[in-house]
């Protein structure tokens, strides 16, 4: 394992740079990938971010976007570049299998140095450097840490701090969920020294939609969701037909999850989404619920005590069943 001054004398000098994350990525993914190509294009690296599938639209906005991959796409240009990088960067991922297709161990050279930079539980520990916290809100917030270790002083450029603010505001639920903390706060404060515009930012995010999206929302709120107050379980399905029918794009089902968590009697709200050979679960939760718990237990999953996400191999109706007895023996209505 490489300590932080070896790397930065290894980082001294311009390398070839990959820079990768999670499938479909959100806007921490992307954030701190875009954040971290900025930070060290602008040192003379030669750098290239690498996504295993596409992503949405709505990030494609964002400063160096242009120079990123979609592997589905580019894989001959992504197998290149993976195959002459001296350093692959893994962000917001915590396994290999979080990035297939790409297959790491197997496209780099054998000289290419692996860093991890994430905040998911169970971090990989097959890399030469890890900056891995469980507490941060965001693995933007841990970009942020990691420029300023390497460099104390370092002036945050305007396309770095939209990068980083991105993922923060996306990961915290715009400072509304259980990942908001002090230094989430503390950083985004710092970066409107550094030209953030904050309200440019959230418009990207917020006020480019599809009317079949918002359309799909109603839909989904009218017809999809079902409260059981004596479980505290609120859940939101989405079958195959509502995607061909509203045309939905990668990305357009995120943020859905959090309407059942509104109402009072609400503590654990779940969207299940149909996919061709499985279920999609995305969990979120209030107070001191972990569905981090209930996902790596029951569905194959995991991620962070209020937001985590599971899979499983049976049908919806199936799914739901399933759900729905381990809200009975949860017994949360009680609590």
């Amino acid at each position: 394992m490489m300590t932080l001054d070896e790397l930065k004398d290894y980082l001294a000098t311009p390398k070839n740079v990959v820079i990768t994350t999670h499938q479909k990525p959100d806007g921490d993914a992307m954030g701190s990938s875009l954040a971290l190509y900025n930070y060290l294009t602008d040192k003379g690296h030669y750098c290239r971010v690498i996504t295993p599938t596409e992503y949405p639209d709505y990030f494609k906005w964002m400063p160096g976007e242009e120079f990123t991959y979609n592997y589905l796409e580019e894989e001959n240009l992504s197998k290149i570049a993976i195959a002459e990088a001296n350093i692959i960067f893994c962000l917001d991922f915590n396994e290999l299998s979080r990035i297939s297709p790409v297959d790491i161990p197997v496209v780099a050279n054998e000289n290419a140095k692996l860093v991890l930079i994430d905040h998911h539980i169970n971090p990989m520990e097959a890399v030469d450097f890890s900056l891995h916290d469980v507490k941060a809100s965001s693995t933007c917030e841990l970009i942020h840490r990691f420029i300023t270790m390497i460099e104390p002083n370092f002036q945050f450029t305007k396309a770095i701090a939209t990068c980083i603010y991105t993922g923060i505001l996306t990961d915290t639920g715009g400072f509304s969920n259980g990942a908001t903390n002090k230094a989430a706060l503390e950083i985004t404060a710092q970066l409107l020294d550094c030209g953030l515009d904050m309200m440019a930012v959230q418009n990207e995010l917020n006020q480019n939609s599809r009317e079949e999206r918002l359309r799909f929302i109603g839909n989904a709120l009218n017809r999809k969701m079902f409260i059981h107050e004596d479980l505290a379980l609120g859940y939101i399905r989405i079958d195959r037909k509502d995607v061909y029918k509203y045309n939905l794009k990668t990305g357009e089902t995120e943020g859905l999850v959090n309407y059942p968590l509104s109402i009072k009697a609400v503590k654990v709200a779940v969207l299940l989404k149909e996919e061709k050979n499985m279920i999609k679960l995305s969990f979120r939760s209030k107070d001191d619920i972990s569905v981090q718990e209930i996902c790596s237990t029951y569905f194959e999953g995991g991620g962070h005590r209020n937001a985590s996400g599971g899979k499983s191999f049976l049908s919806m109706e199936d799914t739901i069943q399933k759900l729905l007895k381990i809200f009975k023996d949860l017994k949360l209505s009680s609590q």
